[in-house]
């Protein structure tokens, strides 16, 4: 089966499509055919050998974190699906491999895709609807009627969770460069604030909430704008050398835990209409260099997918 692998870290040049071997399913997996997957930002750090890793770590590497595809096979202790079902799921934390054409996965970390989300949607929602719903909802404990300020809010995960700040009830403050604020007031963010011209850290203060998808210095300023018994959660990498964090809020990095549950969250809040798929650029798989090449200007609306079937 086709696969992009890398063989050492570097550049959009180690990313090649080979041919490999399909996979082999324990009992309690699934054999799914990939549709689509989406490229991460957190995929071009890995690439480059920004994570750390442990000593299991080997290339030949594949990356890719979610997907969406169709069960081609199960294991013997799986109930719950059969070939022919549309699933969609986000890999447990610590392991990559979806930029390929069959993925096995434990059972219970998919969803059955509904029909009305499309394979590149399904895609383009789970780890980026996983990660906010665990950050917003879970750790943040989001409440109707609080201020929130999303940093970076045209992006895969900040897409989502405008959206769903909006539906919690709150009043939604993000930033995003002009070509993108009518796309975010369409989503629900009741002001968008031009990080190219406006300083926010000078205009707004009593935030309750943050969630911050940019980090670095954004960060730091953002601490200012907080309420007294504010909360801020963070995915983004962190100054080095900052100053010391305030006592007086509360300071997340959120543990995107993979389960079932959220993906059924994630189809409730779709189904409900509460959340629709974000804007999505396709790449074949052998266009895999162009998508990274891509996602590392930073400056991608919603997500980018790999068509694969």
């Amino acid at each position: 089966m086709k696969a992009i692998e890398i063989n050492s870290f570097g550049n959009t040049d180690v990313l090649n499509l080979v041919e490999i071997p399909e996979p082999i399913i324990s009992s309690a997996e699934v054999l799914v055919n990939v549709h689509a997957t989406s490229v991460n930002p957190a995929d071009s750090k890995m690439r480059q050998g920004l994570y750390p890793t442990d000593e299991n770590f080997t290339f030949p590497y594949v990356l890719g974190r979610d997907f969406s595809g169709i069960v081609e096979a199960c294991g013997n202790n799986v109930t719950e699906f059969e070939a022919g079902d549309p699933v969609f799921g986000v890999l447990p934390a610590g392991r990559e491999g979806t930029y390929l054409e069959k993925l096995a996965i434990d059972a219970n970390l998919i969803a059955r895709k509904p029909n009305k989300l499309t394979h590149n949607e399904a895609a383009a929602i789970a780890l980026t609807g996983l990660t906010a719903l665990v950050a917003v909802e879970d750790n943040l404990d989001l409440k109707s009627g609080e201020k929130i300020l999303i940093h970076g809010g045209a992006g895969g995960v900040g897409s989502y969770a405008v959206q769903l700040a909006h539906h919690i009830g709150a009043k939604v403050i993000t930033t995003a460069s002009p070509i993108n604020h009518d796309y975010l007031y369409n989503l629900g963010a009741d002001q968008v604030i031009d990080y190219n011209t406006q300083d926010f850290s000078g205009t707004l203060s009593d935030i309750d909430v943050i969630f911050d998808l940019i980090g670095g210095e954004v960060h730091q300023r953002s601490l200012k704008v907080l309420k007294t018994g504010g909360r801020i959660a963070y995915i983004a990498p962190l100054l080095k050398d900052a100053e010391p964090p305030r006592n007086d809020i509360e300071i997340i990095r959120p543990n995107v835990n993979r389960d079932r549950s959220h993906l059924l969250r994630i189809i409730e809040l779709f189904e409900l209409g509460a959340v629709v798929a974000p804007d999505i650029q396709l790449f074949p798989l052998d266009a895999i260099r162009e998508a990274h090449n891509l996602i590392e200007t930073n400056h991608v609306r919603g997500k980018i997918i790999l068509t694969i079937k």
